[in-house]
């Protein structure tokens, strides 16, 4: 790699000035050699000064200054983890749609196995494919975490986009460095308790936490639920079906396609989680529930949940291609349980409640022409009942897929974007 320095004489800021192009450009290519060629405003031969300069692979990332790298103070900078479903259809969302006022330099991605870097921001081409870049490493996350601390910009936003533990449990970290966290992941806010008022007390006036996507995909529940809260008002019930999974599932059996057909149709759209399992086992919803029972400032731990479990004993803990190949052999079941309530002029829903401090989820049979009733599609309804709204609040719309998900995710990147 080459680079010219003009140099004016003045030792401290011709030093200043090599060293800072050297770490520019082994930043974002750390493996190449560089060559520097010095030239001054005098009247010297460039040639007599020329040097060729080798680098070895930079270690230390704590020593790598990103704002020196051309990228503005004020500019957000994003670093996005996964590239699944969710993950890459952000990526395509901003790579695709324009934003007025917001214009995020997107500095790293990764999935599970490999990590790519640009340190002045992907152009927004490259984001439908970023491991063509020209940086690529395997994912180490002590490196990652070490990279995006020490990025020297006003905003720092780290975007999860898995499903994964291990990435949820670098949150603290990260906040507590001044890195905003923006997430549609679960896990961390349906574990215990402590770590969810952990994760809360660690954001502050430039250091944020934002999870709307959590529960209801781009549905603006945990919002209405936190503000109604700011206001004074207090919850009473949230009642309602926030799996749309589980909303298409039971709406394709109804029309005649078998459970098994419409589980892997579900998974195939990206509507379930990765492993339909969660969402049959009520695990996703449990978790959704007890997260919007924790916002509405309930002090609930998922062992005091009842949930059903749909998924078959004899299925719920083999591999993942097995499960779908002996999905089929509970079809009947299924099927005789859907016209059992079409008998009595009721359709299938996975319906959850928070009642009294207490959270029930699992399969109900509800009238055909109610609310929940008409739900079509990946649509999710949540009711909230307060002190102030004894009528309920009504939140209706698509509560899975991967276009409302990743809109939700940017929603709440711009909100922290729009709060600098």
């Amino acid at each position: 790699m080459k680079r010219t320095i003009s140099l004016n004489g003045s030792v401290q800021k011709d030093l200043k000035k090599i060293i800072q192009a050297v770490s520019e450009i082994k930043y974002a290519h750390p493996t190449k050699s560089v060559s520097l060629t010095f030239s001054s405003n005098e009247s010297i031969s460039q040639n007599r000064y020329s040097e060729h300069v080798e680098i070895s692979r930079v270690k230390r990332y704590s020593e790598l200054k990103l704002a020196d790298n051309g990228l503005e103070k004020q500019r957000s900078v994003l670093f996005i983890a996964g590239t699944g479903t969710v993950g890459s259809e952000i990526l395509r969302q901003l790579a695709e749609n324009g934003y007025e006022d917001f214009n995020p330099a997107i500095i790293g991605v990764c999935n599970s196995k490999k990590a790519v870097w640009n340190s002045n921001g992907f152009e927004k081409h490259q984001l439908l494919n970023p491991f063509e870049a020209d940086e690529i490493n395997k994912v180490d996350w002590d490196q990652i975490i070490s990279r995006i601390i020490n990025i020297e910009v006003a905003l720092k936003i780290f975007v999860d986009a898995t499903g994964s533990s291990q990435v949820s449990d670098i949150y603290e970290t990260l906040l507590e460095n001044n890195v905003s966290v923006v997430t549609p992941n679960k896990l961390a806010n349906s574990g215990k308790l402590s770590r969810f008022k952990k994760l809360h007390s660690l954001t502050g006036s430039k250091t944020f936490y934002k999870y709307e996507t959590t529960a209801g995909a781009g549905l603006p529940i945990i919002n209405t639920i936190r503000n109604l809260r700011l206001t004074g008002d207090s919850v009473s019930k949230i009642s309602g079906v926030l799996s749309g999974t589980m909303t298409y599932i039971f709406e394709a059996i109804q029309n005649g396609v078998s459970f098994s057909e419409a589980v892997k149709k579900a998974a195939e759209k990206g509507y379930s989680e990765p492993d339909p399992r969660d969402d049959l086992s009520g695990e996703d919803v449990a978790r959704k529930f007890l997260i919007l029972s924790r916002v509405a400032g309930y002090e609930i731990e998922r062992e005091d949940l009842i949930v059903d479990n749909q998924t078959p004993a004899e299925l719920r803990d083999i591999p993942l291609g097995e499960f779908f190949e002996k999905l089929p052999d509970y079809d009947k079941y299924w099927k005789e349980k859907t016209e059992e309530a079409h008998k009595n002029g009721d359709v299938l829903r996975y319906v959850g409640e928070l009642k009294e401090g207490k959270i029930e989820v699992g399969v109900r049979a509800v009238p055909a022409d109610s609310p929940l009733g008409n739900l079509r599609g990946t649509d999710n309804q949540v009711a909230i009942y307060t002190r102030y709204y004894q009528s309920p609040i009504i939140i209706q719309g698509p509560g899975a897929g991967k276009e409302v998900t990743a809109q939700g995710v940017i929603a709440d990147i711009r909100e922290i974007a729009d709060s600098q």
